[in-house]
């Protein structure tokens, strides 16, 4: 039961990584009239590639885990996690057609895992 509970936080934690890895590089873009590589100078470019390293570190202990044919679909739940910072964060609309797909998104994830345990 425990390996379950560790591999459940490692996902979780692979995939709200990424999720706000995504957003620092969007905010390190943000460079106004400055040239292009001064993005290069932003905390959140270094934030941003950190938590990608993080994520992909996670997601190789998962692999070691759990079959890859189960891994990938299930950290698609990053669109999800994304779907939430892009909103709260970047004050971005969540319109019905983003609910219908990270409900559909949701619902291949479970089938998924359900289907890799039967």
């Amino acid at each position: 039961m425990s390996d379950v509970i560790i591999i459940i936080g490692v996902l979780l934690a692979e995939t709200i990584a990424a999720s706000f890895a995504s957003y620092f590089l969007k905010q390190s873009a943000n460079t106004g009239e400055k040239p292009k590589f001064f993005i290069l100078l932003s905390p959140f470019f270094y934030l941003g590639g950190f938590l990608y390293v993080f994520s992909a570190l996670c997601g190789i202990y998962l692999l070691q885990k759990l079959p890859y044919a189960v891994v990938l679909p299930i950290g698609s739940l990053t669109y999800v996690w994304t779907l939430f910072v892009s909103r709260i964060l970047l004050k971005e609309k969540i319109t019905k057609r983003k609910v219908l797909g990270m409900t559909t998104l949701i619902l291949g994830v479970v089938l998924v895992g359900v289907g890799s345990t039967l």
